[in-house]
Formats: C-alpha cells, sequence, structure tokens
C-alpha cells in the first residue's frame, strides 16, 4: 500500500466512525437555524440582554416630588418630598408633613422631579442618582402614600406607571391603621402572648393620652387616660377605670334604722361620707351579716336622704351582692349608708364599689 493510499484508507476510517460522534455531539448549521431542531440551557448563555417581561429593580421607600430646602407648594395627601437641608424623607399627612427620620445607607427613592424620574440612593452622606430606569424596568414603592406598596413599570414615555397596589388586610399594624382597619387576632387555639421574659423591655406600651377617646367605641377597649388605664364600657357609655374602689359602711351589733359607720370605725356616714375625687360609677355593692337577717341597705350621696340611688336588699339572708349597679357619680359627690329594717341585724358590712369614668 501506497503513502497515497494509506492516507485515503485512514481518511475513511475517520470520516465513518466521526459521523456518528459529530451527529450525537453537534448541532449542524442548518440545525442552529431552525426552530426546535437545537436548544441550549439559559444558564449557559452570558453576557446577555435581560429578554424577561419585566427587569426589576431594587425597592424604594418611596416616589418624592422634589428635592428641596423648603416643601413643595400645595401638596396633596402621601406626597413625599426630600429635605436638602436635612436629607430626612418627609411625608404630607394632610395637614403637616411628617419627619420619616434618618436615613438609612441603601435606602432609595424615585425622584419624580427629574427628567427620566431616575431612582436615587443614600449613599450615607448624599443622595445620588443610581439608576436611569429603561423601557420595561419594574419596581416596588414600599410606601405608594397610603402605607402599603405598589408596583410601577416604567414606559417608553420616560415615567413610572402603576400596574398594581398590595394593599394587605394587615401586613403590618401599622399599615392596617392607616387605612383605618380594625384589626382582629383570633385566639381560638390559645392566647396571644406577648413575651418579654428575656428582655429587659416592657411587652406593651400604652402611649399615655390625656382625655378619653371619642370615635370608634366599642367594649373592652383600653386606654392609658391621664396615666390611669381605662376599658371602655358600653353600659357606662364611658371609660371605666380598672382598677376599682371601694367605700365601706357597717356598724357592730344591733342595728336598726340608723346610718352605718365609715370604716365601721364609730363615725357615723350621715356626719360625714366617702368623698370622690372624680367623676365615677357605682358598679357593685356587697354586704354581710354576722346571722341571717331582713333589711335594706340604702345608698344616698351629698346628705339627700330622700331617695337612695342604690339598694342592697337582705331577704333571711347573711350574705347579698347586687352587681352591674351603674349608678353615675360627680366628683366630690361623698356617699352614705342607711340600714332600714323593722327587726334588728347584727354587725352588718357593707361594700360600695366604684370605678373612676373619663
Amino acid at each position: 500500500m501506497t503513502t497515497t493510499e494509506g492516507v485515503e484508507f485512514l481518511s475513511i476510517v475517520h470520516i465513518y466512525y466521526m459521523k456518528d460522534y459529530l451527529a450525537t455531539n453537534f448541532y449542524t448549521q442548518t440545525q442552529l437555524q431552525t426552530s426546535g431542531q437545537s436548544q441550549v440551557h439559559w444558564d449557559n448563555i452570558t453576557n446577555a440582554p435581560d429578554i424577561s417581561g419585566m427587569h426589576w429593580l431594587d425597592p424604594a421607600i418611596a416616589r418624592i416630588i422634589q428635592f428641596s430646602a423648603t416643601p413643595p407648594v400645595s401638596p396633596s395627601s402621601g406626597d413625599f418630598y426630600i429635605d436638602t437641608d436635612d436629607n430626612h424623607l418627609y411625608k404630607y399627612n394632610g395637614a403637616s408633613w411628617d419627619d420619616q427620620g434618618v436615613p438609612t445607607t441603601g435606602d432609595r427613592v424615585v425622584n419624580l422631579d427629574s427628567t427620566a424620574e431616575s431612582v436615587y440612593e443614600w449613599s450615607g452622606s448624599a443622595w445620588l442618582e443610581d439608576t436611569i430606569p429603561s423601557t420595561g424596568d419594574a419596581i416596588t414603592i414600599i410606601d405608594d402614600g397610603d402605607g402599603n406598596a405598589a408596583i410601577y413599570t416604567y414606559t417608553s414615555s420616560l415615567t413610572w406607571v402603576k400596574i398594581a397596589d398590595i394593599d394587605p388586610v394587615s401586613s403590618t399594624l401599622q399599615q392596617a391603621y392607616n387605612n383605618g382597619q380594625t384589626i382582629t387576632v383570633s385566639n381560638s387555639l390559645g392566647p396571644v402572648v406577648l413575651d418579654a421574659s428575656s428582655s429587659t423591655t416592657a411587652p406593651l406600651q400604652l402611649t399615655e393620652i390625656l382625655s378619653a377617646p371619642i370615635s370608634n367605641l366599642d367594649d373592652g377597649q383600653i386606654a392609658n387616660i391621664d396615666g390611669e388605664l381605662y376599658m371602655y364600657d358600653s353600659t357606662a357609655t364611658s371609660f371605666v377605670s380598672v382598677n376599682r374602689e371601694k367605700a365601706i359602711f357597717g356598724r357592730r351589733g344591733n342595728t336598726r334604722n340608723q346610718f352605718l359607720d365609715i370604716y365601721v370605725s364609730g363615725l357615723t356616714s350621715n356626719n360625714t361620707g366617702e368623698l370622690l375625687p372624680q367623676n365615677a360609677i357605682i358598679t357593685r355593692i356587697y354586704g354581710m351579716l354576722s346571722a341571717a337577717g331582713i333589711c335594706d341597705i340604702y345608698i344616698y350621696k351629698n346628705d339627700n336622704f330622700t331617695t337612695p340611688i342604690a339598694t342592697l336588699s337582705f331577704n333571711a339572708s347573711d350574705k347579698e351582692v347586687l352587681t352591674d349597679v351603674y349608678v353615675a357619680l360627680t366628683a366630690q359627690d361623698h356617699l352614705q349608708a342607711y340600714c332600714s329594717n323593722s327587726v334588728a341585724i347584727n354587725d352588718p358590712v357593707i361594700h360600695v364599689e366604684y370605678a373612676y369614668t373619663k
């Protein structure tokens, strides 16, 4: 076999075996140019433009209407601006501008006052233009002015267009309050626990207010009014102090048709009384005798002994409790107690329970 013949033979053998190898491991030019005849995994493509539906930018806190040293003129509720004096973000509440606090490095805003409505980012010392948006960009605005988030997409007209509101019923308590929503927590499987056992801070804080709330009232609402804890009572139509006070009246020995002493002290209540420092409401009256007896305990106020404001009746019993009395009292009223009976009873001790009201 000559050299020429040997080369020709080896070429034929190589082509014969390589044909199957090439067909199995490589696409032909025709296959690469024909739809459906070849495929490449997306993760293996680099340095290619983003051709998905939207290109998502990092979220921004808000959309601001301007950077300025003075607040914008004629703002609308929910508008934001950045004060160039302190670099703080401010939000208009409908009457005044609320300071949103010191910015944190990485905070971002959309500047509607720029030509392209660019995204600005706080560097730690200044607000810098970070991104000039392109058509198809999308961004989540954390507070769209209503306390909730919204999604915007950038259009060819160089403006952001809202495409969706994200308004959860109660994604946070603050958002729910901002929307005027009532927040209900269901605890059918167990109590709501505020566990501060491993902390040095209080588990709950109620900011002190100087007067009672007047709107959206309902039973069970609590408030820190003037440094004291109150709960709303719809029957009393007022906030009632959680702490209860008691006026105690009584008399040692046989008692019939006579005023009871204050604190069983020998000082009869018709000469003085239990003084109330502020508006209040009687909630319960209860008492005990040394033995079963029959009598009426009349509760009077302010030396008016004509008509009692409440009555606790013993009917052949030694213990009686009167609940849900709801007798309203005014600041500086004083209470007195009288035992009315035809047959003497022994050792009456009467408790008049009251709560302060707002």
